[in-house]
C-alpha cells in the first residue's frame, strides 16, 4: 500500500484508496483496462478515444478544480504479491447540480467484488478532508444500471430525482446515513 490515501478491509484483504500514481506504468495500465472495458464505454461515454496523453493529465487530478481521481488499490487474486488497481472513483464538479460534486465510478473486469461501496465512502471522506467543507455529492445513474445503483445505495446515497425521459436517476449523498453506514466512525467532527 502506497500509504497515502485511506484503507478498508473486504474478504480479509486490505485496500487502499488512493490517488493515481501518474508515475507508474502499473497504474496507466490498469486505468486503460478499465476504460477500455465494454461495460464502461457503455456507461461512460465521456472516456471514449482517450489519448495517452488525456490518461496522464487524468491521473494528475488530485483536487484542483474539485477533480479527483482515485485509485482502488490492492492485491492482485492471482498473484497476491503483485498490487494491482481493481478499480477508480472519480469526483468532478457537476453541470447537472449547481455547486456539487459529481461521482462516477468503474471496476477492472476480473476485479474481486464489493469493492466500489467501501471505495465510494472512503472517497467522499478524502474530498471532505480535502475540501474542508460538507459538500453535496450527486451521482447520476441510467436505470439499466442495476449494480451501479446498489453500490451507490449502500454507500449511503439516496435517490432524489426519479429516472427522466433519458433514463437517468440521481443519487444524493447523505452525509448522516455515511456516519452510520461506517459503524459509527463520525465523517464530521
Amino acid at each position: 500500500m502506497g500509504g497515502t490515501g485511506k484503507t478498508f478491509e473486504k474478504d480479509g484483504q486490505t485496500y487502499e484508496v488512493r490517488f493515481f500514481d501518474s508515475s507508474s506504468f502499473f497504474d496507466l495500465r490498469d486505468l486503460r483496462e478499465i476504460v477500455q472495458s465494454p461495460g464502461v464505454q457503455s456507461w461512460m461515454t465521456s472516456v471514449r478515444n482517450m489519448s495517452h496523453k488525456h490518461y496522464g493529465k487524468w491521473m494528475n487530478e488530485k483536487g484542483e478544480e474539485n477533480n479527483f481521481l482515485l485509485a482502488i488499490a490492492g492485491a492482485d487474486t492471482e498473484r497476491p504479491e503483485i498490487q494491482r488497481v481493481h478499480g477508480f472513483i472519480y469526483v468532478y464538479p457537476s453541470e447537472m447540480v449547481r455547486g456539487a460534486l459529481e461521482v462516477s465510478y468503474a471496476k477492472r473486469p476480473g476485479a474481486p467484488s464489493g469493492l466500489i461501496t467501501p471505495a465510494l465512502q472512503e472517497t467522499c471522506r478524502i474530498v471532505h478532508e480535502k475540501m474542508g467543507l460538507v459538500v453535496t455529492i450527486v451521482a447520476e445513474i441510467e436505470r439499466g444500471n442495476v449494480a451501479s445503483i446498489v453500490a451507490i445505495e449502500k454507500a449511503g446515497f439516496v435517490k432524489t430525482r426519479d429516472f427522466d425521459r433519458y433514463g437517468n436517476g440521481v443519487w444524493t449523498l447523505d452525509w448522516s446515513k455515511l456516519a452510520i453506514v461506517q459503524e459509527g466512525k463520525r465523517v464530521l467532527s
